[in-house]
């Protein structure tokens, strides 16, 4: 299927710095570079990556703010080091653009003026807008344009003095595409790892009796759990004290956290809640882990294993279990339409901005109409090969990342 995306008319020289570690065995390495590079340069424009390692902030990135003196020089020393690449970089010829994925601990804030004193734009990335707000809200409103990925998280970022720009995320044909020579087993699959309430819908299938593959972290004890750069058996890092996970200290200071932030009554209402949840946990990971299919090493191989892709679309509202559970568009919603696959994912408004539902790809409300909506489109071929073509000639069409960044620079005004 030939398509042609239409490219901005402008050839931009953009600075990017976009990996949070240079270590390609660090997560989020090569994530997002792999997604936004290769588009990019498909469009003609000229990159030039920062050379300054990201990871020793990366280690603490999940902290908003109260830098620690360790910290915050830290991050001082990583500003500066970014601050001289641009001013080099603009020397020898001018760029158009700064565009990074920063939270608060990468960059300080105050370098963004610096930046903004050459004549140079800056757009800051983040895709977590909708639970983990926090962590950016210091940068955001130090930037020109906040790019965020989820349609409802722009009044956050104006509540901080932001100026939001909502553009969506996408998938890259080149690496998402169909695999038609895979034979396709008459299941559905899920890839991704185990989080929020991902378990009790998948063990609704389970208990349903559907067949079901699983690919990803946490759906088997065979698999290990990501551990970041820091020593996770240390006490201390970076002058912060570094409780080993799963240990008393860790589960103190995050009761601690819990009663700071919900009070006495919220506080012990929101700790049973976990401890409900980590007792009926067990037993369906127990079952759950009977239908893990190992590691995916290729995604959209995967998908065309499968005769449907599922997703889900919830995630806690602050980042911890037993917060109020919300959807949100994900990256898997381009992937899978873009590799082919007959996908159906937790519903959001949002969605029906980007495939029609029912006809592209569809969408489920609750575990029951999860179970039926599988059954349905495992027992009707017909019905999941049309929505697998509709959805895959949408996400060609529509939801390339060179659609992504021509809407980007058309919103910052760099066409």
């Amino acid at each position: 299927m030939s398509v042609t995306v239409p490219s901005s008319g402008r050839r931009l020289r953009i600075f990017v710095a976009i990996r949070h570690a240079k270590d390609p065995k660090q997560y989020f390495s090569d994530l997002w570079t792999s997604n936004f590079y290769p588009a990019l340069r498909r469009m003609g424009h000229d990159l030039v990556e920062s050379q300054v390692d990201l990871l020793p902030a990366s280690d603490f990135m999940q902290v908003a703010g109260n830098f620690t003196a360790e910290e915050a020089e830290t991050r001082a020393g990583i500003t500066q080091a970014i601050l001289d690449e641009v001013r080099a970089a603009h020397r020898e010829k001018p760029i158009d653009l700064f565009l990074s994925y920063f939270y608060n601990a990468h960059f300080d804030p105050a370098g963004f003026a610096d930046i903004r004193a050459l004549g140079i734009p800056t757009v800051n990335f983040y895709c977590n807008s909708m639970y983990q707000f926090d962590l950016v809200a210091a940068i955001a409103p130090a930037v020109d344009f906040a790019w965020h990925a989820e349609m409802h998280a722009a009044a956050a970022y104006r509540a901080v003095g932001a100026n939001p720009v909502w553009v969506q995320m996408a998938a890259d044909p080149d690496v998402y595409r169909p695999y038609p020579e895979i034979t396709q087993a008459a299941d559905a699959c899920f890839v991704g790892q185990r989080y929020a309430d991902r378990d009790r819908l998948l063990y609704a299938l389970h208990h349903a009796g559907v067949p079901l593959t699983l690919h990803g972290r946490g759906w088997s004890d065979m698999l290990a759990t990501h551990r970041s750069g820091t020593d996770q058996g240390s006490s201390v890092s970076l002058g912060r004290p570094v409780a080993p996970p799963g240990s008393m200290a860790a589960y103190l200071t995050e009761f601690g956290r819990i009663f700071r932030e919900q009070g006495i009554v919220g506080g012990a209402a929101r700790i049973v809640d976990r401890v409900r949840e980590r007792r009926t946990a067990g037993p369906m990971r127990a079952a759950l882990s009977a239908h893990y299919g190992g590691y995916a090493a290729d995604v959209a191989q995967a998908f065309a294993g499968h005769a449907v892709v599922l997703n889900f679309s919830n995630v806690w509202s602050d980042g911890k279990p037993g917060s109020t559970l919300i959807p949100h568009v994900r990256l898997r919603d381009f992937e899978g339409p873009m590799s082919r696959a007959c996908y159906l994912t937790g519903y959001t408004d949002e969605i029906e901005h980007f495939f029609e539902v029912g006809r592209e790809i569809d969408c489920y409300r609750s575990a029951e109409e999860l179970v039926d909506k599988t059954r349905f489109y495992l027992s009707h071929p017909d019905a999941a090969e049309a929505l697998r073509e509709a959805g895959w000639r949408r996400a060609r069409r529509d939801h390339r990342w060179e659609n992504r960044f021509q809407q980007l620079f058309a919103a910052c005004g760099l066409e």
